[in-house]
């Protein structure tokens, strides 16, 4: 089974699918930012609206993360280029957690 999983992790396509995944999710975060902006903070649920977005942009995260490791591990193998746009992706969504956690994006 473990052999089976690695098989699985080193083609081509699991990166590439997981990183269009990251991708799209970013693309959805994006368009929740106006819930945790000027006017979504100051609403009275502006906790449920920080919740949803924490989520998502974990959710995101955690896509970016193995499209990241999913990657360096064939890159490993294979030699293929190094995931700059995973690995930037990643970057964009740790900023991102610490922008909404010390309240810079209610700004």
């Amino acid at each position: 089974m473990k052999n089976d999983l690695k098989t699985i992790l080193l083609k081509p396509v699991t990166g590439s699918v997981l990183t269009v995944a990251a991708g799209l999710s970013f693309f959805f975060t994006c368009m929740l930012l106006p819930l945790v902006g000027r006017a979504g903070s100051s609403v009275p649920y502006a906790d449920q609206n920080q919740r949803s977005f924490l989520s998502v942009l974990g959710f995101t995260l955690l896509l970016g993360v193995l499209a990241t490791a999913v990657k360096v591990v064939r890159r490993s193998e294979d030699q293929s280029p190094l995931p700059f746009w995973s690995i930037s992706l990643c970057l964009i969504c740790v900023l991102l957690f610490v922008l909404q956690l010390t309240g810079l994006l209610a700004i």
